[in-house]
């Protein structure tokens, strides 16, 4: 076999990209490597990275040379998200994971070092190894923004990449790195066992604002018939034709009655009502915020 032929088999596994030690492995002299990117046979992509000049330039390239710039690495970050499909994730510049210890430099990839790389969870991905979809949620926490996260985070559970546990496993596993504050308290909330407060405790929350005098009177647990759905909602404020509701479900139990609720809320917008919903850690933590919120739509209903 010729050394082209040879090597032809390390890139056509790699997007057309090779090493220097993949070339010198299928017998290519200092003298040969020197001619084929003269007459641009080869292109360098990096110090020790070539590719075939036939080979497409496309994101898919340019991540199998980042690779192989950095021994040892994986597909990280927002290219690990966009192998795995995110919402809203496309071929951007390559990220890629190493050691602690390793060179962040590189002209090809963003470098993430970490001291969890050798024992990080990974995915085989359109032949790329990358980080598994737990842990890109948790590359990706320390630059999303919470709520950008907490979206995230929902997409991927309701796409069944994997389950809250999955994450919080690797959340748990992984003190001191950045974002995983973040990231804590949106997973744990989304646990199984996350607490779901009782009936009565949230209309206690939500009813003691209800109850402020500058509020209309309201109607409690008030029956509403629609023409495609019967509902009774948490409270009633006629004289605004407002909707209060709480909501106090655990998050699988909201994902599951989604569809529900929203054809209940558009069922009473069809009907000229507007829907308030306030959540039980609203509620709990900011009751000012939520009585202000009424306050401020009563104004918008009486001014309509």
């Amino acid at each position: 076999m010729t050394p082209d032929r040879a090597l032809d088999e390390y890139a056509a596994r790699q997007y057309g990209v090779f090493s220097l030690e993949q070339a010198h492995k299928a017998r290519h002299t200092a003298k040969m490597i020197h001619v084929r990117v003269s007459n641009g046979t080869w292109i360098r992509l990096a110090p020790s990275v070539f590719a075939l000049a036939s080979a497409p330039p496309k994101w898919e390239r340019q991540m199998a040379g980042a690779l192989l710039s950095r021994e040892g690495s994986i597909v990280a970050g927002r290219s690990a998200a966009y192998l795995h499909g995110f919402d809203g994730f496309g071929p951007s510049r390559p990220v890629v994971m190493i050691g602690p210890d390793g060179n962040a430099r590189s002209p090809l990839a963003r470098v993430i070092r970490s001291g969890r790389s050798e024992s990080v969870e990974t995915r085989r991905l359109r032949g790329f190894v990358a980080t598994s979809e737990a842990e890109t949620i948790l590359t990706l926490a320390r630059e999303l923004s919470p709520n950008r996260l907490e979206s995230l985070v929902d997409w991927v559970l309701a796409r069944r990449g994997c389950t809250p546990p999955e994450i919080h496993e690797v959340v748990q596993s992984s003190p001191g790195i950045p974002g995983v504050g973040k990231l804590r308290p949106i997973v744990e909330f989304r646990l199984p066992e996350a607490y779901q407060p009782p009936s009565t405790e949230l209309e206690r929350l939500l009813y003691r604002i209800l109850d402020d005098p500058r509020l209309p009177p309201y109607t409690r647990q008030m029956p509403m018939r629609y023409q495609r759905v019967d509902a009774t909602v948490d409270g009633f404020v006629a004289d605004w034709d407002l909707i209060v509701e709480g909501d106090g479900r655990r998050w699988h139990n909201r994902r599951a009655d989604h569809e529900r609720d929203r054809l209940r809320d558009n069922e009473a917008t069809a009907h000229g009502l507007a829907v308030l919903r306030f959540s039980y850690e609203m509620l709990r933590d900011r009751p000012g915020e939520c009585l202000d919120t009424l306050i401020r739509t009563g104004w918008v209903r009486r001014a309509s």
